[in-house]
């Protein structure tokens, strides 16, 4: 089976990574080890002897050489399991056409019949919105996909230390979308209590 796993490296010059042992919560996490990227104990977890596996990279660049990025192929060669690892990089900017190219850059680099994993914790503000809108182009409009799992790792400082860190699987934020397209597009007298329903169906009327 074909696996594909995308996360956002930062910028070395913003952000200075380091290792945490993450609370996983609202799913099942085996690997225990402190990890400088969310989404390497999840493909501990996911990858199989005999599965595909690609990792999509996605950084701005903004200096030919990235630590960030070197850490994380060390990370991942640390799980000792075959994979290839596409380098997406974009433009250091904001602007439409920059955040379209993104769009277009990270669709390029997904193929059909795999299983999609992704991580929202690093990148710009605007990335989780391009990432959603690729991983929905995955899953419609690509053969035999299906978005197995987005994750998001939270820090909570006090008094400037870390004190706890959790890791979630915020796949439900994903499947928002396709309940309110179902709304819109069936004909019911009250599609808001349908949405509802459909968000809390163990919720009595």
């Amino acid at each position: 089976m074909k696996r594909i796993y995308i996360t956002a490296i930062p910028l070395d010059s913003n952000f200075a990574i380091d290792s945490y042992a993450a609370e996983p919560v609202n799913y099942t996490q085996t690997l225990t080890k402190p990890t400088y990227y969310p989404i390497t104990p999840i493909l501990a977890d996911t990858a199989h002897d005999g599965d595909e596996i690609k990792v999509i990279a996605v950084r701005q660049v903004n200096s030919p050489h990235s630590e960030n990025l070197e850490v994380f192929r060390r990370e991942l060669d640390s799980l000792g399991r075959p994979y290839t690892l596409v380098d997406l990089t974009t433009p250091e900017n904001q602007q439409r056409d920059g955040l379209l190219a993104l769009f277009e850059a990270l669709t390029d680099a997904m193929d059909g019949d795999a299983c999609y994993y992704a991580d929202a914790t690093f990148g710009t503000k605007t990335y989780p919105l391009v990432l959603s809108s690729a991983l929905h182009y995955a899953e419609k409009i690509l053969d035999d996909t299906e978005v197995c799992g987005i994750y998001y790792r939270e820090l909570t400082r006090e008094n400037g230390k870390v004190k706890s860190v959790r890791q979630y699987d915020i796949s439900t934020l994903f499947t928002l979308d396709g309940i309110v397209d179902m709304a819109a597009e069936a004909d019911l007298p009250d599609k808001q209590k349908f949405i509802s329903v459909m968000l809390h169906p163990d919720r009595e009327v």
